[in-house]
């Protein structure tokens, strides 16, 4: 099983400072991309940090203007599919870091039923989005 998880945020400086490892350490997946969506405090630096001292696979995009959460998702996307192929890829924003924690149970799960879930809708017939998931949706459908 080759997943991703594509972390949004936007602003987060207070909820990145009550970051806790742990979160990292529980997510059993291949790659994570932190998206700083046009962040006029220091999230950005915040999080290099927190890229700089685990010891997960992260990726950092860093969008300049504020183009809404959905660009910002499929922008994680296009950023992780650059680099190697996923089953799939689960996206939230920092407002549920603490679900990270039952995230590989979760994702588990979600492999064996991942046909009961929607992906993220788009108008295109080149899906950047087709195998991409809301963490709020598979933690909803248990």
């Amino acid at each position: 099983m080759n997943s991703g998880v594509i972390i949004v945020f936007s602003n987060d400086e207070s909820e990145i400072s009550r970051f806790d490892k742990r979160y990292l350490s529980s997510i059993n997946t291949n790659k994570i991309c932190f998206v700083n969506n046009a962040s006029s405090d220091n999230t950005l630096s915040l999080l290099k940090d927190i890229q700089f001292k685990s010891k997960k696979s992260i990726s950092i995009l860093d969008i300049k203007h504020d183009k809404g959460l959905k660009s910002a998702i499929k922008s994680g996307a296009r950023l992780l599919s650059s680099e190697t192929e996923f089953d799939f890829i689960v996206y939230l924003k920092s407002n549920m870091l603490e679900s990270l924690i039952g995230l590989t149970a979760f994702l588990k799960n979600f492999q064996e039923n991942k046909q009961d879930y929607k992906a993220l809708p788009t108008r295109s017939n080149r899906n950047v989005l087709f195998n991409v998931f809301s963490i709020s949706e598979l933690l909803n459908k248990e």
